[in-house]
């Protein structure tokens, strides 16, 4: 992280990320209130904006606006490495915070998802910052509302900091 929520007071998430070619490309996803922006440092990227994939590289930049579906992956042999900045910072910190402590602790699949009832606490907390594509968003409100009371009993929990 280069720049945090506490340290812009929730106005911008910065970090330097970098894409290993040999990691899951991430699921197709919207942030419903954040706009995100790739500048890519070195290598390339691909992202899927809305089912079009396009190839961002070192030097270029793009702009993801917010509730448009996405996803990237590093197809390359290289790895990538991108400085992307998320606007607002919502609380999009704490929800890759829980979802690499999830992996590191070997919480998650090989595609670096975590089980169903525990992405649906995850998602239920963080469903303001980040979304599936699909289904829609009132959709996947209802889906974890249900799911959360046996997540929780089963003693998931919506944060690993």
């Amino acid at each position: 992280f280069l720049v945090t929520a506490a340290d812009s007071g929730g106005e911008l998430l910065e970090l330097e990320m970098e894409a290993d070619p040999r990691a899951p490309g991430a699921t197709t996803h919207i942030h419903p209130r954040i706009t995100e922006r790739y500048e890519l440092l070195e290598g390339r990227l691909h992202v899927k904006l809305e089912g079009t994939e396009t190839v961002v590289s070192a030097g270029q930049r793009l702009e993801i606006r917010p509730r448009t579906a996405h996803s990237f992956r590093n197809a390359d042999d290289a790895p990538a490495k991108v400085r992307v900045r998320f606007e607002p910072a919502g609380r999009f910190e704490e929800f890759m915070e829980t979802i690499y402590a999830l992996a590191s602790e070997g919480k998650t699949n090989r595609q670096s998802r975590p089980k169903l009832l525990q992405a649906a606490l995850i998602g239920r907390r963080h469903i303001d910052d980040i979304a599936l594509a699909r289904p829609p968003v009132f959709l996947q409100r209802l889906l974890y509302a249900v799911l959360a009371p046996l997540a929780r009993a089963r003693g998931y929990r919506d944060r690993y900091p």
